[in-house]
């Protein structure tokens, strides 16, 4: 996984859906801020990383027990402070992003389904949220989502697409260039999604986390629908520091994007100076005269 940052020139506000169809409607209908995610109220707190590997994020620094541990004081931080149903979240690594193309040529390199096991069932029994994240490599999230749509059926299940390291389309390798995706694409991975749900009768609503820090990494915003299982989180995922990530923040997540598509933070333990407190992060307090206007429904640490 390579490093990135924020570039302030390069991101602008993001604008969503308008157009229509008979399986979806447009992300832009009359809705309530609560509706944003699947449970009325609800805030997710999430610790980032792959399992085993200390380099790419917290997740990966400690085992499972301390893990839960962690990201419960971490979540009762947020309860206090907004009165909110704040529901801990495991955020996992599934398809990492490679230098070499590997036995599929595809640069991605898929987490054993063994190692990921446990945390499926370690966040089942605790009441954690898991986001199985897809870095892209060769593949399109369409192509891409297809192999972790079977863990759909485990209730507390959603995912997340990274297009970070997108090069489906590009004759170099990942981390070359920042990838990007459609809108189309963003919408073909929630049919898909819908669709497994529906053969499989899973009726709870899922989340579909969409990671960006370049305004340019998600085309075509305007014809990204709302599907009626699916919520959708644009989470803002650089590092940098306070004043920056805020503004760019703000810029994305004004009131009319605030209302229907719920905002995602992320924050970097190392990399973020100085890391902002979660009073802060819910926009309660101001840091470097920069203050966060629609707090996130997502917050994630890395």
């Amino acid at each position: 996984m390579f490093k990135r940052s924020l570039t302030l020139a390069l991101l602008a506000a993001a604008t969503f859906a308008t157009a229509t169809s008979a399986a979806s409607h447009p992300l832009y209908k009359s809705v309530k801020n609560n509706d944003q995610m699947p449970l009325k109220n609800e805030l997710i707190v999430a610790y980032y990383g792959r399992p085993g590997v200390k380099a790419l994020g917290v997740l990966g620094q400690h085992p499972i027990g301390e893990l839960k541990r962690l990201i419960k004081q971490r979540a009762a931080q947020y309860a206090k402070i907004t009165g909110k149903k704040v529901v801990p979240a495991f955020d996992i690594i599934y398809g990492l992003a490679s230098a070499e193309p590997g036995a599929h040529h595809d640069y991605i390199i898929h987490l054993n389904s063994k190692k990921l096991q446990p945390y499926i069932e370690a966040a089942e029994k605790e009441g954690f949220n898991l986001f199985i994240d897809i870095q892209l490599g060769k593949h399109t999230p369409q192509d891409a989502v297809k192999h972790v749509l079977k863990y759909l059926k485990y209730h507390n299940v959603h995912i997340a697409i990274d297009p970070e390291f997108e090069v489906s389309n590009l004759n170099v390798r990942p981390g070359k260039k920042i990838g990007h995706i459609e809108g189309e694409w963003v919408n073909k991975v929630q049919a898909l999604m819908e669709r497994y749900m529906r053969e499989h009768n899973i009726t709870e609503k899922k989340i579909l986390v969409v990671h960006m820090f370049r305004h340019s990494m998600v085309k075509g915003k305007a014809k990204v629908r709302h599907y009626d299982n699916i919520k959708i989180v644009m989470n803002l995922d650089g590092h940098g520091s306070p004043k920056l990530k805020i503004d760019i923040y703000n810029a994305i997540y004004r009131q009319i994007h605030s209302e229907r598509v719920a905002g995602g933070f992320k924050l970097f333990f190392k990399e973020d100076h100085p890391l902002m407190t979660p009073r802060q992060v819910m926009g309660i307090e101001s840091v470097q005269g920069a203050r966060i206007k629609y707090p996130p429904k997502y917050i994630n640490y890395q």
